[in-house]
């Protein structure tokens, strides 16, 4: 399939890149049009898709109906972050009734604009990659699947590409237009989820630093790096302005206290003494109600609240329970198949992992796996965790190869870091969709294994 001369960079690959890329659009649009033929909005919206669209909905009429002011032109809902509630109303406002699969199949746009994104990254870090990249990028089943629900991270996997592609393009070669790429990634990122808010001066840091290691920092270097962090301020002074003049909060978001408190927390609980998850949800709900009294309708004061009660709960639960459910999670997050996210496939009669029985983890998996009391369910799900385990080794004899170039380890180091970063991020709440900021890294190993995989069979003949 692919040539010597495609695989060893000369001469233009253009025209096959751009085959790749309308084929990687035809794949989304046909899966989310026949999900939506075949069973409605159900077929493109999932769990927290319900409590989303009324959110953007809202936004919509009041953008719609010229009530919007001040502060609010940025989003009226501080639940969801500005930029996904302008792709909403957009939605809403255009298309009406029919805003979810408009907006489902604009992110198959987005996703395809990824997939051209990871291509580039290849291209910086391994040119022989960049053409199995793309590939495997457009067949990815995580990409192909969460690009067909109404939820936030297609959008924020986008704007992670791009930072990634101008971060690795400014660990080359310092440029403003890289360090550009980084602002708007940074930014755009935030303005879909908060979760990129502690990870975007790290990141800057990370850059300034490496440039001193390599004794490469000069003032043009450290504007560069600064306007990056300008723009990436200036979207989180926004939200929080916003915040600010509505609800007396300097916070980015109001969900980091019920997220504590309705997931991390009973998660922890269950890694150290198996109790269910909705045992300890629904305790932690009532531990808040009987502390603080009835809810308030300030967001970010409840968000408080949650996170008071949460975080003396983790206190009791030790670091042992907290480090386990981590690393349970995380593995989970990097060994599940997407696949069990398509809504033919989850919506299968069947107990659900976090109301799965077992003593212990390890347990719980090996029930979930093997004991399911819906035969199909488990054999798609069997086949998928096998085909993940075929597309870790390749992507680890990529990593191999990146590393033995030698030119590529502090870009690897922001591979590793990213990828870090987002496990713990995500911590024990397990699901293949909270791996989708680190597919375009997974695409390039996949591409540079397949690549160096090529090459030596090559000589081998």
């Amino acid at each position: 399939m692919l040539s010597d001369r495609s695989l060893n960079r000369s001469g233009s690959d253009a025209p096959l890149v751009a085959k790749i890329i309308i084929f990687a659009l035809t794949i989304r649009w046909i899966y989310c049009l026949a999900l939506y033929g075949l069973m409605g909005n159900t077929g493109i919206t999932g769990v927290d898709s319900g409590s989303l669209l009324p959110l953007g909905e809202n936004f919509a009429k009041a953008l719609l109906n010229g009530t919007l002011h001040g502060w609010n032109w940025i989003g009226t809902e501080p639940l969801i972050m500005p930029l996904f509630a302008w792709l909403v109303a957009i939605n809403v406002a255009i298309f009406g009734k029919f805003a979810v699969l408009s907006y489902v199949l604009s992110q198959g746009v987005l996703d395809t604009a990824t997939c051209f994104l990871i291509y580039r990254i290849a291209r910086e870090v391994y040119p022989a990659a960049a053409i199995p990249a793309v590939i495997a990028a457009a067949i990815n089943p995580t990409q192909i699947v969460m690009s067909g629900f109404f939820y936030t991270d297609t959008p924020f996997a986008s704007f992670a590409a791009l930072f990634l592609l101008g971060s690795a393009s400014w660990l080359k070669v310092p440029t403003w237009r890289a360090a550009l790429l980084i602002g708007i990634g940074l930014g755009g990122g935030l303005l879909v989820r908060p979760v990129m808010a502690p990870w975007a001066p790290a990141l800057l840091a990370f850059l300034l630093v490496t440039a001193a290691l390599r004794r490469r920092l000069t003032l043009q270097c450290a504007g560069q790096i600064a306007m990056a962090g300008l723009l990436f301020a200036t979207c989180a002074g926004a939200i929080m302005m916003r915040n600010a003049t509505n609800y007396g909060s300097w916070s980015l978001t109001p969900q980091s206290g019920m997220h504590l408190s309705r997931w991390i927390v009973p998660l922890v609980r269950e890694a150290k003494d198996s109790t269910p998850w909705a045992v300890t949800a629904e305790k932690t709900e009532q531990l808040t109600a009987e502390r603080f009294g009835p809810v308030t309708e300030n967001p970010f004061v409840q968000s408080q609240r949650y996170r008071a009660v949460a975080m003396d709960e983790l206190a009791r639960l030790g670091f042992a329970p907290l480090a386990k459910a981590w690393a349970t999670g995380a593995a989970i997050n990097l060994a599940a198949p997407s696949i069990i996210l398509s809504p033919p496939v989850s919506q299968l009669p069947r107990t659900g992992f976090y109301a799965t029985r077992g003593e212990t983890a390890i347990e719980k998996i090996e029930n979930f796996l093997f004991r399911s009391d819906n035969v199909i369910y488990s054999w798609i799900l069997l086949a998928g965790i096998a085909g993940v385990a075929i597309a870790r080794l390749l992507q680890l004899v990529g990593a191999y190869a990146l590393l033995k170039t030698g030119a590529n380890i502090w870009i690897m180091l922001l591979f590793a870091g990213w990828c870090t970063y987002i496990l713990l991020a995500n911590g024990p709440i397990a699901s293949p969709k909270y791996r989708l900021p680190i597919e375009p890294l997974l695409m390039v190993l996949t591409g540079a294994g397949f690549a160096a995989s090529f090459n030596r069979r090559r000589r081998a003949v």
